[in-house]
């Protein structure tokens, strides 16, 4: 797995509170929300130093099928 696959897959697995999750879990089949998608963003914020948009976020909702857009967000600077 790429790192920045694995470093979503723990943010996912943080969020939802669910260690079994993987690289392909669709975040809202797993349970996730509008406003989780929302915690979601701040954890990839906080941890990662990204700043992805929600659209993003919710267009693709794997951490694999996030993962390209990582490289391509700007820095997060609280």
């Amino acid at each position: 797995m790429r790192p920045g696959v694995e470093a979503l897959v723990r943010v996912w697995r943080t969020v939802l509170r669910d260690d079994s999750l993987d690289e392909v879990t669709d975040f809202f089949d797993a349970g996730g929300t509008s406003l989780t998608a929302v915690r979601l963003r701040s954890h990839i914020r906080v941890e990662l130093r990204r700043d992805l948009d929600l659209l993003t976020i919710i267009d693709n909702p794997t951490p694999l099928g996030l993962s390209p857009h990582l490289h391509d967000a700007p820095v997060w600077e609280a």
